[in-house]
Order: C-alpha cells, then sequence, then structure tokens
C-alpha cells in the first residue's frame, strides 16, 4: 500500500474568498493609508510652500517602521495564510479550531483596518502638536485592506457555520 501524501482538496468557495482577502490584505497593509498635506511657515523671505506627509501602514507614531497597526495586520494575514493552506492540504475530520482561529484573525484585522479607516485624523506621526488633523484623506491602501478583507471574514464565518454549527 502506498503512504497517501497530502492533497490539495476541492476548493471550496469560502477557501478560496479568504485566500483573495488575505492576498489583498497584505497589499493594502503595505500601502499607504493615509495623505496629510502639511504646511510649512515661512520664515524670512523664503517660503517653504506646502507639502504631502505619507501614513504607510507598517509604520507607527514616530515614523518606526514595521510597528504599526499595518506591520500587525501583515502578521495576522500571514498567520490566516498559512493556516487556509493547511486546511485545504491537511482537512480537519471534525474539529473547527483552525477555521476559528481564520476566522477571529481576520476579524480582528477588518476591525482594526475599519477603525482606521474611520478614524483618520487620528494619526500622531502626522503632526507632534496635536493627534487631530481634519484634512487626513485615507489612500488606496487602506481602502484596499478595508474592502478585501471583509468579505474573508463573512466567507470563514459561513464555513464555520456549515462546517461546524449547522
Amino acid at each position: 500500500m502506498e503512504a497517501s501524501a497530502p492533497r490539495i482538496t476541492a476548493l471550496p468557495v469560502a477557501m478560496l474568498v479568504c485566500c483573495v482577502s488575505v492576498a489583498l490584505a497584505i497589499i493594502g497593509a503595505l500601502g499607504p493609508w493615509a495623505r496629510v498635506p502639511t504646511y510649512e511657515a515661512s520664515y524670512g523671505g523664503a517660503t517653504t510652500g506646502e507639502g504631502v506627509f505619507w501614513v504607510m501602514g507598517p509604520e507607527a507614531p514616530g515614523m518606526v517602521p514595521f510597528v504599526g497597526d499595518g506591520a500587525v495586520i501583515l502578521v495576522m494575514a500571514a498567520i490566516s495564510a498559512a493556516l487556509i493552506l493547511w486546511r485545504l492540504i491537511w482537512p480537519p475530520k471534525s474539529s473547527g479550531f483552525i477555521l476559528s482561529a481564520i476566522l477571529c484573525l481576520l476579524l480582528l484585522s477588518a476591525v482594526i483596518a475599519t477603525i482606521n479607516w474611520a478614524y483618520p485624523g487620528y494619526i500622531p506621526q502626522a503632526d507632534s502638536r496635536t493627534y487631530f488633523k481634519s484634512n487626513v484623506e485615507v489612500s488606496w491602501g487602506l481602502i484596499v485592506l478595508c474592502i478585501g478583507i471583509w468579505p474573508g471574514v463573512i466567507a470563514a464565518a459561513y464555513q464555520l457555520w456549515y462546517d461546524e454549527l449547522r
């Protein structure tokens, strides 16, 4: 008898949606999240003019790379991707633990991204004098992340309900 090697099972639509959501989450987490116009004062006879400050997803207050909300979402998306692959290659017989972990990670990522989209003016690194900026515009990275991750949350919740709770 041959030992059965792990194989990719028939790809359920819910897991395909989760895979696309994780890919969009990774793309969005790495992209710019906000565009902040900055106004420089004129000193003496020289005016420095208007500039633009971009807030990237993985950056944290103080512009420290890879410790911001985007970095947290990147880690959770990578763990979710590994769990999705594990579920597809070695499908569990009766445990919903893996699918529950996928759902929790995607849901937490979606909530973090949605809060950042709902309050784009709260970016401590934009201005050292205030934590709230009224002229902040949400950029494409955060939009891709938010729009891309919620269908994965819904698909994972549906798959959990279909496999375990029905």
